[in-house]
């Protein structure tokens, strides 16, 4: 897409699609053209969106370092064994 589109243009555009395609009031041929359509805009928006959550990785403070916490063994959970909840049947 050469102009830089705003995410929620896109969005409105996306549900602009879905809209028509769902209606059944286009043809088949148009509907696999908006489809295609349609998924140049969800790529479109998944790489703003992706831009946006590395700026706020960016943005954001790393984790304070604290005391580490033990990782949770099922041997800790009601039912205690680890072992799986569901008896074997035997015949």
């Amino acid at each position: 897409m050469a102009t830089k589109r705003k995410f929620e243009e896109a969005v409105a555009q996306l549900e602009e699609i879905i809209d028509q395609i769902e209606s059944g009031d286009i043809g088949l041929e148009e509907s696999i053209g908006q489809y295609e359509k349609g998924t140049k805009l969800i790529e479109h928006c998944q790489t703003i969106l992706n831009r946006a959550q590395k700026r706020i990785s960016q943005l954001s403070p790393p984790p304070a370092p604290g005391p580490e916490a033990p990782p949770e063994s099922s041997s800790n959970l009601p039912g205690g064994s680890g072992e799986s909840s569901q008896e074997s049947d035997s015949y």
